[in-house]
């Protein structure tokens, strides 16, 4: 039986940890919290924080793993990427291309290089660019450290709070673009997309955490095609690796700018909003080039079914109790995060539960799904 180290043991990992197991692997994961979910499943545990790539190297070369998979946050994917160009492991890019897709500096450099469709970037104050900007760290996750400025007198704090939330201390400054905000998860095979999802995306809680999102996407098909050839276009120019290719856009309807792209799965149950919605196995889509496997043929949808997904949290800390909803539901399944009587810090930091709902149809998709926080009403012990 071949080994596989998964990186990472949250619940947003536990899909990875059974898509593995499904193939029949002996799955070890590594991760530093004692309680986290698969922990609780794993064949072997490893303590450690990965989010140090040296530490993480030691306990790989020592052992005797024949593949490694990242989970679902930057720190996984950096230091097994780096860790498998050492040691040899398929999956991942060159060092080089992995900094480009993970830092948001080095990947605004690319996109105005290869001349695609992207928000205008500085990295510093030396050049004029209108309000309203954005001033961001280079290289934070779940909108952490970014700030709207519409003034001169919010510049000096706005940097105060990228550099903070970086782990290089480091900002850009990004041009403002309005619209509705999209991914696109797509797979690459030898540059092209083998198949994709589009999901509507929205920011309810903290100005820049997807906290809720749809599937199917209700964007026009213009748009998505115009999309899919931006993304084959940055496979091809940087040659990458086959497999996913996660891409945030904002679009006004007529035109659209790549906003980030990565190579991780992404989080809080993404994946499941897929696989609810269309029946394919996204999360073993996204571990097939990791485990030295190849696409088959061409996905179809097994079928489309209108679903969407809430993230749970709050911009006040609180004591949980517990929450209702107060919408019409179909196969309403709820991920707990938080136990009854523990504190509910504030968004981004913390997440009460997941929410996965389907709806009758796309009428009612699109009513709830942008105004979940709404539907939602969050108990606290007063």
């Amino acid at each position: 039986m071949k080994k596989v180290l998964l990186i990472g043991t949250s619940f947003s990992a536990v899909p990875i940890y059974f898509a593995l197991k499904n193939r029949g692997f002996h799955v070890t994961v590594c991760g530093d919290v004692k309680t986290d979910p698969c922990h609780q499943y794993a064949d072997n545990s490893l303590y450690i924080d990965y989010s140090n790539p040296e530490a993480l190297y030691d306990e790989v070369e020592k052992s005797d793993f024949d593949f490694l998979v990242p989970s679902c946050n930057d720190y996984s994917y950096l230091s097994a990427s780096k860790v498998a160009n050492s040691l040899g492991f398929p999956g991942f890019d060159t060092n080089e291309t992995t900094a480009i897709l993970h830092t948001k500096k080095l990947f605004r450099e690319r996109t105005a290089k290869f001349n695609l469709r992207a928000p205008k970037t500085i990295s510093d104050l030396s050049y004029d660019l209108p309000f309203p900007y954005l001033i961001k760290p280079v290289d934070s996750y779940s909108g952490r450290g970014v700030t709207l400025v519409n003034s001169v007198e919010e510049i000096s704090e706005a940097i105060k709070v990228a550099t903070e939330a970086s782990r290089t201390g480091e900002f850009i400054i990004e041009e403002y673009v309005r619209g509705t905000l999209h991914s696109c998860s797509a797979f690459i095979s030898k540059n092209k997309i083998y198949t994709d999802f589009f999901v509507d995306e929205y920011c309810t809680t903290y100005p820049y955490q997807v906290n809720c999102s749809n599937h199917p996407s209700l964007i026009s098909d213009e748009i998505k095609f115009a999309v899919r050839l931006e993304i084959e276009r940055l496979a091809n120019e940087l040659d990458i690796i086959d497999g996913l290719l996660h891409t945030q856009f904002i679009s006004d309807g007529e035109n659209f700018w790549i906003i980030e792209c990565m190579r991780r799965c992404p989080g809080d149950l993404y994946g499941s909003l897929i696989e609810r919605s269309t029946g394919v196995k996204y999360t073993d889509l996204f571990i097939i080039p990791f485990i030295e496997c190849e696409y088959s043929n061409k996905l179809k949808n097994q079928h489309e079914y209108f679903y969407g997904r809430h993230t749970i949290s709050s911009d006040n800390p609180l004591v949980n109790f517990s929450f209702s909803s107060k919408f019409d539901q179909i196969n309403l399944e709820v991920i707990q995060l938080k136990r009854s009587g523990e504190i509910l810090n504030t968004a981004p930091f913390d997440k009460l539960a997941i929410i996965l709902t389907k709806f009758k149809d796309k009428q009612s998709m699109a009513l709830i799904v942008p105004k979940f926080i709404d539907f939602i009403e969050i108990n606290s012990i007063k």
